[in-house]
């Protein structure tokens, strides 16, 4: 089954959600691949796909930074600021309590617009503590939540982070730079490698093996392929990154093959 998202453009934060769905294919037993994933094996073809179970374990950040409930919230922001974080796990007597975010911070204690609420600012920011502003007991997940489980979760509830718990432990967390992590992974953007592009499938059966096929007599390695449906037509197209840096032979006999080859990069 495939799961596909109307339209083309991703934005930050909960939208990533989105696109990462995208990527995602789910088996009849509830395990996750990465739609169209393939890794480096002597040859590309299907027989040598290996399916990547994804769990969030996969994904999160291991041990975060975390801070107290009576932290106070100037310094939350100063660990956010240095730190280049927008949110932070809160934990009392090793128990994950609530999280902090930088909305939070800025909602609770608004920016001085003159001197005079300058030293009320200041007056009331340097006492306030982060228990007054958290979010308490917020939604956690485990290890070994399913990726594509954890996604939907985060449509639900419009949430762009996720705690990870363990045994009562507070283990990870996994945030939309987790995410882009792991995008840039799975669509293996950090191989250096070709990108084609191949337009108008869908009107006859085996076009996909036709592919597959054609790549393994040249034994390329699949670094990643995604497929999309053309809004305004009834027809598909698929990006496929390889691994070779001499793509010209491969496009030379998808073309021969009388499939349409429309981007080379």
């Amino acid at each position: 089954m495939w799961i596909d998202v109307p339209g083309s453009k991703v934005q930050r934060s909960r939208n990533l959600f989105l696109f990462l769905n995208f990527l995602i294919e789910i088996n009849y037993h509830g395990e996750v691949s990465v739609k169209g994933a393939y890794f480096p094996t002597p040859c590309g073809g299907i027989n040598n796909r290996r399916r990547v179970i994804m769990r969030i374990r996969d994904v999160m950040t291991k041990d975060p930074v975390t801070v107290n409930s009576d932290t106070l919230v100037f310094d939350a922001r100063k660990i956010m600021k240095e730190k280049n974080f927008r949110r932070l796990p809160v934990v009392e007597k090793g128990k994950l309590v609530g999280i902090v975010t930088l909305q939070d911070i800025n909602e609770a204690v608004p920016a001085p617009t003159s001197s005079s609420s300058a030293h009320e600012y200041y007056s009331v920011y340097s006492k306030m503590k982060v228990n007054e502003i958290m979010k308490a007991n917020p939604f956690t997940v485990t290890p070994d939540t399913p990726f594509e489980q954890a996604l939907k979760i985060g449509q639900d509830k419009k949430i762009s982070s996720y705690l990870v718990v363990e045994n009562g432990k507070l283990v990870g967390i996994a945030t939309e730079s987790d995410l882009v992590r792991f995008v840039t992974r799975v669509l293996g953007l950090q191989d250096e490698g070709a990108r084609i592009t191949i337009e108008g499938l869908g009107g006859k059966p085996g076009e996909l093996h036709q592919v597959i096929s054609i790549l393994d007599q040249h034994t390329t390695p699949i670094l990643s392929m995604m497929s999309f449906q053309k809004a305004d037509k009834n027809e598909w197209m698929i990006v496929l990154r390889l691994k070779t840096k001499n793509p010209g032979p491969i496009v030379n006999d998808l073309k021969k093959g009388g499939l349409k080859v429309t981007t080379v990069a």
